[in-house]
Order: structure tokens, then sequence, then C-alpha cells
């Protein structure tokens, strides 16, 4: 599995940050498959993404409570579309993340 990070500042709202992953999922051509909470994280906001028929599944989770945003890639969803998609997508998401509260 492959985790990653999203550096989010404090102060961070928390609407605005769930808007601005769907946007910017969206402007990269992927699909929303699934969009709830995990148990584990009581109050959070999970969700998988998608790339037309292609194989493999980007999770991402909000978890307000800590202020924590991350990706999981399990094993068995890997695909190219990921590894080509998730830095440029990390690199954009804190970018905009960095503004808010101002």
């Amino acid at each position: 599995m492959i985790q990653t990070e999203f550096a989010m500042p404090e102060g961070c709202d928390f609407k605005r940050v769930e808007h601005t992953v769907e946007r910017l999922c969206r402007a990269r051509g992927l699909l929303l498959a699934l969009k709830g909470s995990l148990s584990q994280y009581p109050g959070s906001i999970h969700w998988h993404f998608k790339k037309e028929r292609q194989k493999g599944t980007l999770e991402i989770t909000l978890y307000p409570t800590k202020s924590r945003l991350w990706s999981k890639v399990h094993a068995g969803r890997k695909a190219q579309w990921i590894d080509e998609t998730l830095p440029d997508f990390k690199n954009e998401l804190e970018a905009e993340l960095s503004k808010c509260g101002r």
C-alpha cells in the first residue's frame, strides 16, 4: 500500500477542502466511484476515484477531527494512471489549500 499525506494548513475550511479535492479530481478526468465515511475515522469524508474503465482506485480521506488529508493506493488497486496523476495532483492541491484562511 502506498500512502501520501497532503499538507493542509491549520484553520482550513473543511467544506472548501472537500470541494477542492472533488474539483481537482474532475479536472483530471477522474470519476467519483464512491463517497462516504470510514468507521475508524468518524466524521471523515472518504472518496474512491477511478479513471474511465481503467483498472485502479485512488482513495482519498479527509479527517476533519485531526485536520488530516491523505490518499491510499492498495496493492491490488494500483494503476499507471495513479502514478502519473498523483504527484501533480498533490502539488496543485497543496498549493490551493495553502490559501485557506487568507
